[in-house]
């Protein structure tokens, strides 16, 4: 079993920070670089959070946006080599997202790598998001997984991501449904396009699923995290750890304290 789901299935909770990483060979953004400038950049975000109680953390391609709805492979092997780095090095879960929501992609590198979980953004159903219209990938992850013998590695499925307006939907506790019951996701991400309606999203899985790992995809804080976690199981973080205001930028060693300080204070 994933290690992350233990701890949650422990009665724990678990705060993510995301290992934002900058521009990849393949993707529309990189120019010139190494390998190796994008493995140091990612180990010092990394240890910045392991050093500083973090729970687990995810690596993503954040540099790439804007995307293809296709990896290319120069991102996978790159991609593949830095978590496999990270992994290595941290002593907490490690777990990867790929923005172009290529689901066998991330399946290949997460069991190459060692990673504990996927995060896919779009799982079920269709999503209208800036770069057009992207389906699920609920099918590609389960084959993939199946194929790659590689049934310790988590899928957690956003539903109604914020970053794109679902279309032929038969509305939000539906596709929590299909995610779970026919898609087979793990665990869901959540994340409105407001804190509010996250936190409403959150009561309406939860009521109707009770048992199910539910993750906040955004908008935590230290002092909305007790609110934020009193229905989920976890958070994904990473603005509010940093100085920039956003997810781009780098990790305050202060701040990330500061934030596991206030999340290990919550009742």
């Amino acid at each position: 079993m994933s290690r992350l789901l233990s701890q949650i299935s422990e009665g724990g909770r678990a705060v993510i920070g995301m290992v934002q990483l900058p521009p990849l060979p393949g993707g529309a953004n990189y120019r010139d670089g190494s390998v190796d400038d994008v493995i140091a950049t990612a180990r010092s975000e990394a240890d910045i959070l392991s050093s500083n109680g973090i729970d687990a953390l995810m690596v993503q391609n954040l540099g790439d946006i804007p995307v293809h709805q296709k990896t290319s492979v120069e991102q996978v092997a790159w991609m593949t080599r830095v978590t496999s780095e990270i992994v290595a090095a941290a002593t907490c879960p490690v777990g990867l997202n790929l923005l172009e929501n290529d689901a066998r992609a991330m399946m290949a590198v997460a069991s190459a790598s060692g990673a504990d979980f996927v995060r896919i953004k779009i799982y079920v159903g269709a999503m209208l998001t800036p770069f057009g219209i992207e389906s699920a990938q609920a099918h590609a992850a389960i084959k993939a997984r199946n194929a790659l013998g590689a049934g310790d590695v988590a899928i957690l499925a956003d539903v109604h991501d914020r970053t794109g307006t679902p279309i032929a939907t038969g509305g939000f506790e539906e596709d929590v449904e299909f995610a779970l019951r026919l898609g087979l996701a793990d665990g869901l991400v959540l994340t409105g396009k407001t804190y509010e309606q996250t936190l409403d999203m959150v009561a309406r899985a939860r009521a109707r699923y009770p048992d199910a790992p539910l993750f906040v995809g955004g908008g935590v804080t230290g002092e909305n995290f007790a609110e934020a976690m009193a229905q989920a199981n976890g958070a994904f973080v990473s603005t509010a750890m940093k100085d920039s205001g956003s997810a781009v930028g780098r990790f305050v060693p202060q701040m990330v304290k500061d934030f596991m300080a206030a999340a290990r204070r919550a009742p």
